[in-house]
């Protein structure tokens, strides 16, 4: 055999070796592919599974519960996140009123965002409510509270007008003013253990004039009122006017 046909079956070899890598490569490259799918189409599988408890708990490292999702008495999810002593300082409840608590850290202070079928709002608490502002059948309100929880001014603007209320420490509301557009004007009323007094600006509502009056139903009236006159119908009194009035609201004096 010639020297030229020795390194012809040499370079055979070589190249039929190559070729068997060649295929053997393809093969764990295909395998590799069909792993690797299948790793893809078993973490979807995995991610679409469904799980069902009463209650999840979130730990930290040191095995402390920091957020927890469960149902409450009401049967409503809620949402609580906790510090690092266990303390809640944010819930969220879903439902038919759903609702946002915010904790202020080492106090009984609170903030409520909630809304239910008859009024949504915002709340500030300590051991009570302290402030609210809120929407009530389209009217929006603000109310102040005392630190027992008794209201002691609310602000309600309506469509016609607005409206202040202030009250006693009792809850007992003792001095109102109001504007109305639909009695073209407004009013301001005060009361006390004594009696009360009123200012009457708006022409509709029979303005404008001042009444003071006692406990007993006596009252004094300056500046424009219909009143009764004796036995007989009513009758209105011009702005530059006083009249004494009765237990019955008939005049007892008048001027002119």
């Amino acid at each position: 055999m010639q020297p030229h046909d020795s390194s012809l079956h040499a370079l055979a070899d070589r190249v039929a070796k190559l070729e068997t890598q060649n295929r053997r490569l393809k093969q764990a490259g295909i395998a590799a592919l069909v792993l690797a799918s299948a790793g893809v189409l078993m973490g979807q599988a995995h991610t679409s599974r469904v799980l069902e408890a009463n209650e999840f708990r979130l730990k930290d490292a040191d095995g402390s519960v920091r957020a927890r999702l469960s149902m409450d008495a009401a049967n409503r999810p809620i949402l609580s996140l906790l510090d690092a002593k266990g303390v809640p300082v944010a819930s969220l409840g879903g439902g038919r009123q759903p609702l946002l608590v915010l904790f202020r850290a080492e106090t009984n202070e609170q903030i409520r965002l909630g809304a239910n079928t008859a009024f949504f709002g915002l709340g500030l608490y300590e051991k009570e409510i302290r402030a609210g502002l809120g929407v009530r059948d389209s009217r929006p309100e603000l109310d102040l509270f005392d630190e027992s929880g008794t209201a002691q001014a609310t602000i309600v603007a309506r469509p016609t007008g607005s409206s202040l209320v202030l009250r006693n420490p009792a809850g007992k509301e003792t001095s109102t003013m109001w504007v109305d557009s639909a009695a073209g004007g407004s009013s301001f009323n005060l009361s006390g253990s004594a009696g009360s007094l009123s200012v009457n600006l708006g022409e509709g509502a029979g303005g404008p004039g001042l009444e003071i009056a006692d406990n007993e139903g006596f009252s004094a009236v300056l500046g424009r009122r219909d009143v009764v006159v004796g036995t007989g119908p009513k009758e209105r009194k011009p702005a530059a006017s006083l009249s004494l009035l009765g237990k019955d609201r008939r005049v007892l004096w008048s001027a002119p």
